[in-house]
């Protein structure tokens, strides 16, 4: 049914072309509106845009040619109908092969046509639904500059969503590697504090004092080479974040000086004795287990239970392996563009070797990996065979034997398979994929093995 907010624009050079053509339209209760001229018909559609423009091809001034090139030009996804008045259909696939959605021969029958803006109509209304599809997939599978459809992940989201909101302080854990510096400034980004800085110190690598003076600043002369008045981390991150990475390494000093600038939300430089108040949240993370650091009297109990309102916890990717594939094409992609390659991704074999893989280095180690991949690739499909063996899950002897054990070939397939479904955590589909079977016969195996008969 034709739909009146439609709104079509047909350019013909042929005067009694465009007159049929609105009648024929208005009968038909489209909303169309006709041109002689291809620069005026452009124009229009700069200005108030269209659902579908018909063009003829042989037209003066500007050519059907150059005027679908300039509508490409605006809008690269309008769909375009050409129209060409020869027996020959070559400028017809030649205007197509230019961006036109499809074309008709004129003379033309109205019905005919209007089969073919009917159509050409739907088409680009999947199009655009299936694009918008594809984004919102993308959204959940890549946010806050991090990737992962698994249910930890999908946890951590749901919580830097909420945490983001407020300015409490929080705690990221999570093995080296997993990204925890991304889920800082992901609550920075996501807060009302975004628009202030996000200031970032590695308390690993700074003795106590140079700590103190990076954190706080100093004052000319505090001390030795201290020439000129120096205002601190904690001062330049006023109104925003500071995140403090790898927080057990600090000191039992340096954790009562935080913690009082902390709860009196104000600091003193080095050297200085003006209080200097300060509006800054605070954001630690670290690679141990923070209560098993207090419980050892290596990290202050009233210093963690300051900072520790929230606990985020980033998972390594031993927990969620179904994200690797697509965290790979990420990398994969990023790996093009810097260094203008034309990569298309990871045999199959290879891809689950990546998939297995211990990863104690989890995302840095994973990128580290896939971008030297790229950068000696001899061509667009990559190969990758683990540099150490232990590093990846054996699937190929999972069952060790003594010298005296047997098995039937129908007791070592369910061990085999057994094993497969225990490293992929009971993902049957994941495990047909390793396995070179279909889910179905994976699911008639299994039923197999639990009812102890044999498979016909």
């Amino acid at each position: 049914m034709p739909d009146k907010t439609t709104r079509i624009l047909f350019v013909d050079d042929d005067v009694v072309t465009c007159r049929v053509m609105q009648r024929n339209c208005d009968n038909a209760h489209y909303h169309c509106q006709v041109y002689q001229d291809a620069r005026k018909c452009l124009a229009s559609f700069n200005e108030e845009g269209a659902d579908i423009i018909i063009t003829d091809l042989r037209m003066p001034g500007m050519n059907g040619f150059e005027f679908l090139s300039e509508v490409r030009a605006i809008d690269k996804d309008v769909p375009v109908l050409v129209m060409t008045g020869y027996s020959s259909v070559e400028n017809a696939v030649e205007a197509m092969k230019r961006g036109a959605s499809d074309f008709i021969k004129k003379p033309f029958d109205f019905t005919e046509l209007r089969l073919l803006i009917e159509r050409t109509l739907k088409n680009a209304r999947l199009k655009t639904e299936n694009m918008l599809l594809k984004r919102e997939l993308g959204n959940k599978r890549n946010r806050f500059g991090m990737i992962g459809d698994t249910p930890v992940m999908k946890t951590l989201f749901t919580t830097i969503e909420k945490v983001a909101e407020v300015s409490c302080s929080a705690v990221i854990t999570g093995e080296t590697g997993t990204g925890k510096e991304l889920v800082a400034r992901a609550l920075h980004d996501y807060s009302p504090r975004s628009d202030a800085p996000f200031v970032a110190v590695d308390c690993g690598a700074l003795t106590t004092t140079l700590l103190e003076s990076e954190l706080f600043g100093h004052e000319k002369g505090a001390f030795t080479g201290a020439t000129q008045r120096k205002y601190g981390l904690i001062e330049q991150a006023n109104g925003g974040t500071l995140f403090l990475d790898e927080i057990c390494n600090i000191s039992d000093t340096m954790q009562v000086k935080l913690m009082r600038a902390i709860e009196e939300n104000c600091i003193t430089r080095v050297g200085g004795s003006t209080s200097i108040p300060v509006d800054v949240r605070v954001i630690a993370a670290s690679n141990q287990n923070l209560e098993y650091m207090v419980d050892q009297g290596k990290l202050r109990s009233d210093f963690f239970h300051r900072l520790n309102v929230v606990t985020l916890h980033v998972p390594p990717l031993s927990e969620r392996r179904e994200d690797i594939p697509a965290i790979v094409d990420k990398f994969i992609a990023e790996f093009n563009e810097r260094y203008q390659r034309r990569v298309q991704g990871f045999d199959n074999i290879s891809l689950q070797r990546l998939c297995m893989a211990s990863w104690p280095g989890n995302i840095r180690e994973l990128r580290n990996v896939v971008e030297r991949c790229v950068i000696l690739a001899d061509g667009p499909t990559l190969y990758w065979e683990a540099y150490d063996e232990e590093m990846v899950i054996d699937l190929k002897t999972p069952v060790k034997f003594s010298d005296d054990e047997f098995f039937s070939l129908t007791d070592l397939e369910e061990k085999y398979i057994n094993h497969v479904l225990k490293c992929f955590n009971g993902k049957k589909t994941k495990a047909a994929e390793v396995l070179g079977i279909d889910k179905t016969t994976l699911w008639r195996k299994l039923r197999r093995y639990e009812e102890g008969t044999e498979l016909v």
